[in-house]
């Protein structure tokens, strides 16, 4: 595992002092910008006859100015010779952006705190938009982890030849309820979503999204979305493996993601597409899959029904409960599942993920895992998905 301690948890005394100045040199700009800005703008809303009365055009304009300006910023720093990284560019671009549309907006308030609001906004909205289409130039905006070579797909798709897929009324009733549901949840939570993806760039700037390429119903692979909370080509030299209990390649802001489980709310498009549902079998990642397929007697049957967001192994397991004794909860909820017992599952993973509310299980006391015991079981994890000891096995054999 890699422990190279990440750059955003470095920080010494003169990249504090930096950081002091910088801060400085903002605000001042900012001032000057402002009283610049509050003397000469009506000379330049006087060429456009002071108002477009169409407030959507009037808007639409607005979004398109700062989106002009972001991109000009970015492409006239990145052609500058200068010691600041790429990523440090694309945040003093994005960082100037919202600072003029909060200026404007300033100024704009004296016709009501709605304009405020608005200017700001659309403002920031128009810069953020700009920096998405530079990100998805140099580094995509969907980074897909680890993709398994072509011909493992094809044979894990094969191996699921024979397995009776799930087709009861249920079943197709679950269907058309998650749709409208995952639908109305992708609407409400655009506001959220835009404001996560913001502070997700802002970490870290470079893909919002990871796909991990996992097997759905029937054994076909799908992408499988969360928002990114690792660095950028997190797996490229160690390939995938699980995340260790304290992983230096989780950012700050990921670590509080996932352990609030918001990371997944994209996953909320693969239930509207038809790749996930609410609740069943965990997806597992395809490169995983094709070996238990070879080491584990019946593991094509969890793929009978839709993996979900919350499943019975996710709720009676944990994360680092081995692929056999997950696939026993998997065939139990397969040969169970209902309305009733769906409902259950879901609202119990709710518990787990917002509240840490872990389900009594029968015969075993509960207790909270210490840091040495938790390793054990990862390590045990680490063997089951990959066939090979984790690379602390040499150092901490004595555990």
């Amino acid at each position: 595992m890699n422990d190279t301690p990440s750059p955003w948890r470095r920080g010494g005394p003169r990249q504090r002092q930096l950081f002091g100045l910088g801060l400085l040199l903002w605000l001042l700009l900012t001032l000057l910008t402002f009283r610049f800005f509050s003397r000469y703008m009506i000379y330049v809303a006087a060429l456009y006859g002071y108002n477009i009365e169409n407030v959507a055009l009037q808007f639409s304009i607005y979004f398109a100015i700062y989106a002009a300006l972001a991109i000009a910023a970015a492409a006239g720093l990145g052609a500058i010779p200068m010691r600041v990284s790429r990523e440090n560019q694309l945040r003093l671009v994005f960082l100037g952006g919202a600072t003029l549309s909060l200026i404007v907006a300033i100024y704009q308030s004296r016709y009501g705190v709605d304009k405020l609001v608005n200017y700001f906004t659309v403002g920031t909205l128009g810069t953020f938009a700009a920096m998405l289409v530079v990100t998805q130039r140099q580094y995509r905006l969907v980074e897909v982890i680890a993709q398994p070579p072509e011909h493992v797909v094809a044979e894990v798709l094969a191996a699921h030849a024979g397995v009776p897929l799930a087709t009861t009324t249920w079943d197709q009733l679950k269907r058309a309820l998650e749709f409208v549901l995952s639908l109305l949840i992708v609407v409400v939570s655009l506001p959220i979503s835009v404001l996560l993806s913001i502070v997700v760039w802002l970490q870290d700037p470079g893909p919002l999204l990871v796909a991990k390429i996992s097997v759905m119903r029937a054994g076909r692979s799908f992408r499988q979305l969360k928002l990114r909370t690792m660095v950028k080509d997190a797996e490229h030299s160690t390939g995938p493996i699980p995340a260790a209990p304290s992983d230096a390649r989780v950012t700050s802001l990921g670590s509080l993601l996932r352990r609030t489980h918001i990371d997944e709310l994209p996953q909320m498009i693969n239930i509207l597409l038809g790749q996930m549902s609410f609740v069943g079998p965990r997806p597992e990642r395809t490169v995983f899959v094709h070996r238990h397929l070879r080491t584990i007697k019946g593991y094509a049957l969890r793929h009978a029904v839709r993996p979900g967001l919350a499943g019975m192994a996710q709720v009676y397991g944990d994360y680092y409960s081995t692929p056999s004794q997950k696939l026993r909860y998997d065939l139990l909820y397969i040969r169970r599942r209902s309305f009733s017992l769906d409902v259950r599952l879901f609202f119990a993973a709710v518990g787990i993920a917002l509240f840490g509310l872990q389900p009594r299980r029968r015969g075993t006391p509960r207790r909270r895992d210490d840091q040495r015991h938790e390793r054990r079981r990862w390590r045990r994890a680490y063997w089951a998905l990959r066939g090979e000891g984790a690379p602390e096995d040499d150092t901490e054999a004595g555990d």
